[in-house]
């Protein structure tokens, strides 16, 4: 598609970015542009015009290693089609450094923009939740739906969504212990940690353009491949699971 990748992502950067922090930021946009369209015609709001989406991201001491990793999350919403048209990705400082030591930085950043972009932080509010609260939610998009079913190979109820977890985790993933090392699941499993054709599907669901051909090889693993990703292991650190999402508004509104 001719309108993507055209570098839509608008990243504002402030605090302790260290070039590989800047290199991570930089290839996650990269990335996301080239598999969305996140362009839309130029909006007046609170930060001037825009015309793609505004990321403000921030590096800084917050409550040090293991308490909050951060922030992140859309804020501003089109007034049109409520897609994000700006975002805050926040993170403490000394859990950064930590994040680039173990080698998971870059996961961590193009994961978290994901969120930013729409994933699992406006999947309630477009009604895209079914079965929430329960055992088994899932995600109702028609889009999310047809890639679910050619990837589980029968027709049945939607992509199945985190079901623990606090509440920046619970119903705003792919569940893992389906899904495994998929990018947008709640934990950050395996090696490859691709982005399949189902996450681009529920950003299509979101309102986007998406290029499906970008999308990275992808299979439903069995549970042997889950035990090696450590998916079925009893202790898991969720990383993810420390980040607080802000509440969006719309452009124009109170």
């Amino acid at each position: 598609m001719d309108v993507l990748g055209r570098g839509m992502i608008d990243l504002r950067l402030e605090g302790a970015f260290t070039p590989a922090r800047t290199d991570a930021f930089k290839a996650a946009a990269a990335r996301w542009d080239a598999l969305l369209d996140t362009s839309f015609p130029v909006l007046e709001t609170s930060l001037g015009p825009l015309s793609g989406l505004r990321i403000e991201a921030r590096v800084a001491p917050l409550d040090g290693p293991e308490g909050v990793l951060g922030q992140a999350g859309p804020t501003l919403l089109h007034p049109g089609d409520e897609r994000p048209v700006a975002g805050i990705m926040e993170f403490d400082s000394a859990d950064l450094g930590r994040l680039e030591a173990e080698g998971s930085l870059s996961d961590v950043i193009l994961h978290e923009m994901g969120h930013v972009l729409g994933f699992g932080t406006l999947f309630a509010r477009r009604g895209l939740v079914e079965g929430s609260g329960g055992l088994d939610p899932r995600f109702t998009g028609a889009a999310a739906g047809r890639e679910w079913h050619a990837l589980e190979g029968a027709d049945g109820a939607g992509a199945p969504l985190a079901n623990t977890g606090g509440a920046g985790t619970r119903e705003g993933h792919w569940r893992e212990l389906v899904l495994g090392d998929e990018l947008l699941t709640g934990f950050l499993s395996g090696a490859s940690r691709p982005i399949s054709r189902l996450s681009l599907a529920a950003f299509e669901d979101l309102g986007y353009r998406v290029d499906y051909a970008r999308a990275d090889p992808y299979r439903l693993p069995d549970f042997r491949a889950l035990v090696l990703m450590g998916v079925v292991e009893a202790v898991r650190s969720c990383e993810l699971c420390r980040v607080l999402r802000p509440i969006p508004r719309v452009v124009g509104e109170g």
